[in-house]
């Protein structure tokens, strides 16, 4: 019985302590490392959301500050969409507020729209990584399921390209479509007096 009750507190106080951590007056991100910042995250989500279990190597983790607040933010490094969800509003990335403790969409929307692959949807992700070489780095990468084939969207700010590979043989078809943007004029854009700063180290 003891031993449970020490758990019971310690868990409260444990992000108690990371609340305070985080809500200090110097903001973490000048004291801490990128890693520690991400270690703070991780602990974060598993007090907040202990059912959401991820693959942090199929994430592009980045740490970002400035005077008021850090983030750690996840973006999924390949998008997949299966047949089953084509009409779904489907959401991928998400991002830990360490300032405010807050967990941006989950809090808000919860992980209804969230997705999270099945253990079949893994097995047609690996099947097109095998088959056309993915992820692209540098880009933005896409898989939607067809009846048939899968589609392959790959972009960045600069180029795009759209591919087709059959659902059986992982060969390509129907062609390819590849391209780059125009350059966009520049625009005086607002300043910001205190904008985000990644931390890469």
């Amino acid at each position: 019985m003891k031993s449970l009750l020490l758990s019971a507190v310690f868990l409260p106080l444990h992000h108690i302590a990371i609340a305070q951590k985080m809500n200090s007056s110097t903001p973490p991100s000048f004291d801490l490392p990128k890693d520690s910042l991400i270690d703070l995250a991780q602990q974060t989500l598993e007090f907040q959301y202990p059912e959401f279990i991820f693959d942090t190597s199929e994430y592009e983790i980045t740490a970002w500050a400035n005077t008021e607040k850090t983030l750690v933010r996840y973006r999924r490094i390949i998008r997949f969409t299966p047949l089953r969800k084509k009409e779904d509003n489907l959401t991928y990335d998400f991002e830990v507020n360490l300032t405010e403790q807050s967990i941006s969409p989950f809090d808000s929307w919860g992980m209804d729209s969230f997705y999270i692959p099945t253990p079949e949807d893994q097995e047609k992700i690996n099947f097109v990584i095998q088959a056309f070489g993915m992820p692209r780095m540098g880009f933005n990468n896409s898989i939607i399921e067809e009846v048939d084939m899968y589609r392959i969207n790959i972009d960045n700010d600069l180029a795009f390209g759209h591919y087709f590979i059959d659902k059986a043989s992982g060969q390509e078809c129907m062609g390819s479509i590849e391209g780059s943007y125009a350059q966009m004029p520049d625009f005086p854009e607002p300043i910001d007096t205190d904008p985000l700063v990644e931390i890469h180290e």
